[in-house]
């Protein structure tokens, strides 16, 4: 049997790091990765090409929107035709994971997996802002088996009781573990399922449309401190800032979360340059603020526009 793990979370909690630490610890097994991106871009799988493993990747949009599933169930499907010893789909952090154990039980086709469950990583520092800000988030709690409050390092005691609370307000059956970097204790898998919920969705849902999601295209003549100072303008009215930039010579990754603005430089290779996506979510003023900071560096912002 193949073993399949679902790992979904907030915007910016970690998944792909986590993921990468997975791999590693499980390096005599072999793997099929499927990520999927909301933006039409993606940037997880190239990071985690650096494991070794096989990656499938699902842009623009959710592979549980009725839009993309037809997409996922053939990239899963192609999956199991690969026999791989584990399976890992990595949705994105504004996916309504609910309906996986319906698309796993409606078809033949994945009659060879066994579903081992679904991690869902929390930001122990930004985990009430996006709870108010994105519905799809309280799902995602719902439907998990094991919820690890990553970042736990930099947050109080104080904050990390209140995570917890508000994870146990969601999801009271679920296993709880604090961690930092995404890291995982092999244990912590062993009988996550116990617990199992009724949690069977439909197979799809329908978009989101309190949802926003803006690619910004930069120019290569802009400089990285003018990179740095432009996003710094917006980063408030956002939950999460992502893409590769390649200026003064340099590729680096972008990779910001609520207010945490980083601009690092990368070693490996990307295959989208000078695009970043912006996410935020209801109520969010994020569309406003990045049109007036696109103003101070007129001849740097080649265009903006809903993804």
């Amino acid at each position: 049997m193949i073993k399949l793990y679902l790992v979904t979370g907030f915007l910016g909690a970690g998944k792909t790091t986590f993921l990468k630490n997975f791999i590693r610890q499980h390096a005599q097994y072999r793997f099929k990765v499927i990520v999927n991106e909301f933006g039409k871009e993606g940037i997880d799988g190239t990071l985690i090409k650096e494991s070794g493993a096989q990656v499938e990747e699902i842009s623009n949009g959710s592979i549980f929107c009725s839009c993309r599933l037809d997409q996922f169930e053939n990239a899963l499907s192609q999956a199991v035709n690969d026999n791989p010893d584990i399976i890992l789909v990595e949705t994105s952090g504004l996916s309504d994971p609910s309906g996986m154990e319906t698309i796993l039980e409606h078809t033949k086709r994945f009659e060879s997996i066994t579903y081992m469950g679904c991690v869902c990583l929390v930001d122990a520092v930004n985990i009430k802002k996006v709870l108010t800000t994105v519905r799809v988030t309280k799902k995602q709690l719902a439907a998990a088996d094991l919820v690890l409050i990553n970042k736990s390092d930099i947050a109080s005691e104080e904050a990390l009781l209140e995570a917890e609370s508000l994870i146990r307000q969601n999801q009271p059956n679920a296993t709880i573990r604090r961690t930092t970097f995404g890291r995982i204790e092999m244990d912590w898998l062993k009988d996550i399922r116990d617990n199992a919920k009724n949690n069977e969705g439909p197979a799809y849902h329908l978009k989101d449309v309190s949802l926003q999601k803006m690619l910004i295209v930069i120019n290569d003549t802009m400089t990285n401190k003018q990179l740095h100072s432009f996003i710094s303008m917006f980063i408030e009215d956002t939950l999460r800032i992502k893409g590769f930039v390649c200026l003064e010579g340099q590729l680096s990754l972008v990779d910001c979360v609520g207010a945490h603005l980083s601009i690092e430089p990368y070693q490996g290779e990307a295959t989208h340059c000078n695009s970043i996506v912006a996410l935020a979510g209801a109520g969010m003023s994020m569309e406003k603020s990045i049109r007036q900071a696109a103003e101070w560096y007129p001849k740097g912002i080649e265009k903006i526009e809903w993804d």
